[in-house]
């Protein structure tokens, strides 16, 4: 059963869990063996992590994630490239003693301290400078001894937005900038769910970071691939296997959203016969009835016009909502839908596809507000 369930994980896919994504592992493999760094956009839990770390086991080169999510200040976020120093050198670094001495001879101004354990040779690093400036020792000095060993590695600052929020923001990103520029063997990656946040910093002229990378934003995978999968996955788990309507029934459910999609499955593939259509249905409403706390919660934080046009939206997706048709079914004026729309698309609960329709990103929030009566939900 774990096997199964494992086909579908909750967290990290990797290995036989994870699929398509083709172009863009190209794409990231060659920017990390080219030295060549990138900006990775998409919404939460679309699969960024799994995807860049797959990347990093296909071409088998040392890499790590600094997760910057609850990166609160400057300091937070010199202590995680401290810790991301030290395990990245360790993974580098020669296993003798003396060989590993004379590659931390690089690092000379962070005061470098090897001492023995029980555990093995353990690095300690310290620095009197300020923070921003102790973020360049280390990513310059990393640099430095990757090169000494002729080894590329990566780097992804994960959630990368956070630091666009801190109060010193800039003397931050100012400092990376730096460290980026000078770089020859680290690839940096910069992640995150906020496309308005990190477009600001990329592409904003007065920014530190202004075009310093080339920039990926990674759409939901096709439904001919889901169904391609997700038909190929049911027959080894079922051997017979010919309803394909609810194949098509989960790709409806979950639009294709990856997070979604083996919530679902990782529940229908529990079950010891293959689901009939309306089984996968009641399984996704049981879902969603246990999310419901934080979908609550998400969209108690939204203004009545905010909730208002997201459910018209959860109803029936539209090209055209400045229009009369939609502004009648909102009781809304055009300038009061236009600001509300913005927000709603900057802070990721709409989004506009390839068509030019605007939808409801969360399928789990749209499932949501369908099931409950869309005039009470307005009261």
């Amino acid at each position: 059963m774990s096997q199964n369930i494992n086909m579908f994980p909750q967290g990290l896919a990797l290995g036989e869990a994870f699929y398509n994504r083709e172009q863009e592992r190209k794409k990231l493999a060659s920017c990390f063996l080219n030295n060549e760094h990138m900006v990775v956009v998409a919404p939460r839990r679309y699969g960024k992590s799994s995807l860049i770390k797959q990347v990093l086991a296909e071409i088998k080169i040392p890499g790590k994630r600094i997760d910057l999510l609850p990166a609160t200040n400057t300091l937070f976020v010199n202590k995680a490239i401290k810790s991301c120093f030290i395990e990245l050198l360790n993974q580098i670094s020669p296993i003798a003693k003396q060989a590993k001495l004379k590659l931390i001879d690089f690092i000379r101004n962070l005061h470098p301290k090897l001492t023995l354990s029980m555990f093995g040779q353990k690095l300690e690093v310290s620095s009197t400078q300020p923070p921003e400036e102790s973020i360049i020792d280390l990513l310059v000095g990393l640099n430095a001894a990757a090169k000494k060993v002729n080894q590329q590695i990566v780097i992804c600052l994960d959630e990368f937005q956070q630091v666009g929020l801190l109060k010193d923001h800039h003397s931050i990103e100012a400092a990376i900038r730096h460290a980026v520029e000078s770089s020859t063997h680290i690839t940096y990656v910069f992640s995150g769910s906020s496309r308005h946040l990190l477009y600001q910093m990329f592409s904003t002229k007065s920014r530190p970071l202004y075009h310093l990378c080339d920039l990926m934003e990674l759409e939901r995978i096709k439904p001919n691939v889901y169904r391609s999968v997700l038909l190929e996955r049911a027959k080894k788990k079922w051997k017979r296997f010919d309803d394909e309507s609810v194949i098509e029934e989960i790709i409806s459910l979950t639009k294709c959203h990856p997070y979604y999609v083996n919530a679902l499955c990782r529940q229908l593939w529990k079950l010891q016969d293959a689901p009939a259509r309306n089984v996968a249905q009641n399984c996704w409403f049981d879902y969603i009835e246990t999310q419901s706390n934080w979908i609550k919660d998400d969209l108690a934080k939204l203004t009545p016009n905010q909730r208002n046009i997201l459910a018209a939206l959860a109803y029936q997706p539209i090209q055209e909502p400045y229009g009369n048709e939609f502004s009648e079914k909102v009781k809304m004026g055009a300038s009061s839908i236009k600001k509300s729309l913005s927000i709603l698309l900057k802070d990721d609960f709409v989004y506009k596809d390839k068509d030019g329709k605007y939808k409801v990103l969360d399928p789990a929030i749209e499932t949501y507000l369908h099931k409950i009566s869309y005039f009470d939900f307005l009261e």
